[in-house]
């Protein structure tokens, strides 16, 4: 019978295999992609693929910054969408606010009084009246 540490350098030794085998196949998997996609004169459009995709980058909504952090475990969450159990149960009891990584921003108001923002700086351009 094999002890632990024979064991661990085995199962090391075959991850380390089967991570060869598996960049091999995907190199020989694209390789087959780029033949069929020459042969039939497709494009990356043609597949259903977008400029952001090809990119890695899903360019049409920004990052949120998270606003609520689990004590617990550290987890976050933006507040956009649907509620983790951590912060729903919070906000049944009416607690979500003990969870907010700002709570200095919690209970102040944009300097603005939560008026949207004009490019005129704040000052509404006077009407023209009809002669």
């Amino acid at each position: 019978m094999s002890d632990y540490k024979t064991l661990k350098a085995q199962i090391a030794e075959l991850e380390k295999q089967a991570e060869e085998a598996r960049k091999k196949e995907i190199k020989e998997a694209v390789q087959k992609i780029h033949d069929i996609m020459r042969e039939y004169g497709l494009e990356p459009k043609d597949l259903g693929f977008s400029a952001a995709k090809l990119s890695g980058k899903d360019q049409s909504k920004p990052v949120a910054a998270p606003k609520y952090r689990d004590p617990a475990n550290g987890k976050t969450w933006t507040g956009r969408g649907k509620p983790p159990l951590w912060i729903a149960d919070a906000i049944k009891a009416g607690k979500q606010d003990d969870y907010l990584i700002d709570k200095a921003a919690a209970g102040s108001k944009p300097a603005n009084g939560g008026k949207p923002a004009t490019k005129s700086g704040g000052k509404t351009p006077a009407r023209k009246t009809a002669k």
